[in-house]
């Protein structure tokens, strides 16, 4: 059992409401009548989804209720919606804003690009797309505990790339912190009591055998992705190229073959994940 630093073991508590769209996930195309009721008490957060569903605040939004935002989305895209506020509201009230603004970036990119490269049905694409978000809840909670040593950190790590010279960072996130993002992760995932399928991609990608979906690959894949195009936490990490990351995932590569030009791919991509930036109230950072 490692010894946890107080400064981990302080974080805030996953939202409830939250881990329960979580436990949810997996059956979500035969439990709507379940969303509904989750979702009902909670007249703050959909009065959110209504402002991100229609671009006006509650008042614009006259007409548009639960049932009627559950028959015109479909229950996968509106749990997507309630998810996504309700990390946003988590990341809010743990970071500082500026750190909040630049992690928020490359979660959200990842969650997107995640739920991109997924096999086309709504429970898969929504499993991918909230494991984009948490894969990197170790780094999430490191952050938080530690931010100005976590930034002098992330300048060295960058610093390095930039000379194109090796740097074993979880060996350095032990030093400084107890533990690497790796074990931090799997701490979370069991005091938040996280669902056994997202279990995999909160540590360090390895392939469990429970992990029949292939879902850490697709969140490998994700992950790289949006580094690629632009909205990588590290800005010195080296970026692949999108055919090549794809090409373990061959329905995702041919669904990106079939554009005239990678390059629209890309450029539709960032489009999308800016607009989600700006939807959701974080705010856009230009991609570099």
């Amino acid at each position: 059992m490692l010894a946890l630093p107080a400064s981990i073991q302080r974080i805030a508590p996953f939202p409830k409401l939250a881990l329960e769209l979580l436990n949810f996930v997996p059956t979500i195309s035969s439990e709507e009548s379940y969303l509904r009721i989750l979702l009902e008490p909670e007249t703050k957060l959909i009065g959110e989804i209504v402002r991100v569903v229609t671009g006006r605040d509650v008042r614009g939004g006259a007409g548009v209720t639960l049932d009627t935002m559950l028959e015109e989305l479909g229950p996968a895209k509106l749990a997507e919606i309630a998810f996504t506020i309700l990390l946003r509201d988590y990341m809010r009230g743990t970071f500082e804003l500026s750190e909040g603004l630049q992690y928020w970036r490359y979660l959200l990119a990842c969650g997107f690009c995640c739920a991109e490269v997924a096999p086309p049905n709504p429970p898969k694409r929504l499993a991918a797309y909230c494991a984009g978000l948490l894969h990197d809840i170790g780094r999430l909670a490191l952050i938080a505990s530690f931010p100005g040593r976590y930034a002098n950190l992330l300048a060295l790590i960058d610093r390095m790339f930039e000379a194109d010279q090796p740097f074993d960072v979880s060996r350095q996130e032990t030093i400084l912190f107890g533990m690497d993002r790796f074990a931090t992760g799997g701490w979370l995932a069991a005091a938040w009591s996280l669902p056994a399928w997202l279990r995999p991609v909160v540590g360090k990608f390895d392939k469990a055998i429970a992990d029949k979906e292939n879902l850490v690959e697709t969140v490998r894949a994700g992950t790289r992705i949006a580094n690629s195009l632009g909205f990588g936490y590290l800005k010195g990490a080296p970026r692949m190229e999108i055919r090549k990351i794809l090409s373990g995932l061959p329905a995702a590569f041919d669904h990106w073959k079939a554009l005239d030009q990678w390059e629209l791919g890309e450029e539709h991509m960032q489009a999308k994940i800016q607009a989600a930036l700006s939807l959701f109230g974080i705010g856009s950072v230009e991609s570099k």
